[in-house]
């Protein structure tokens, strides 16, 4: 924190609420620094957004890659659901199986406007699930920026299925 001159008083706002405007302030900034980034540099640009968004994407898969069992896709989604609660992503799991699970988000929080920043961004969100298992597979199906009402997150297991989810969300991610 930073320390004022006597007598000098801000009010203190709940974390909470500090939190929740510092990511949303953090996903417009985002937005914009990409959207910049494109509309100066259009497919370079794009390329530039993707391998940021790829070595991100090896960053956390290398941090986490402890904690989760090669191709555990449960536990993989799980992971991803902490990432989309994190920067303030609305949605639900519609679908929850050893073979696939799709994350449907209603409201994205930076929103993109154009598929292909959305797509370079989310290089980010493939590169870490197929880190993390060799047999599993990431894509977006349904996306907002398409023109759907929503995306769909999907990741599958192409592949054989490792045994149960052993991690649970709040114990081990």
């Amino acid at each position: 924190m930073i320390k004022l001159p006597e007598g000098i008083e801000i009010k203190e706002i709940p974390i909470e609420k500090r939190y929740r405007s510092a990511i949303a302030g953090l996903s417009r900034r985002i937005k914009i620094l990409y959207d910049t980034i494109y509309d100066r540099y259009s497919e370079d640009g794009l390329d530039l957004i993707k391998d940021v968004s790829h070595r991100y994407g090896m960053e956390i898969a290398e941090t986490i890659r402890k904690r989760i069992k090669d191709n555990d896709i449960k536990a993989v989604a799980l992971y991803l659901v902490r990432i989309f609660n994190n920067v303030g992503g609305e949605g639900e799991v519609t679908e929850f199986s050893d073979k696939k699970v799709i994350i449907r988000i209603y409201r994205c929080p930076y929103p993109w406007e154009l598929p292909e920043i959305c797509e370079a961004h989310t290089t980010m969100e493939k590169i870490l699930v197929e880190a993390l298992g060799k047999n599993l597979h990431y894509s977006i199906p349904k996306s907002i920026p398409k023109g759907d009402p929503y995306c769909d997150h999907l990741i599958e297991c192409r592949g054989e299925v490792t045994s149960p989810l052993h991690l649970t969300y709040k114990e081990n991610l």
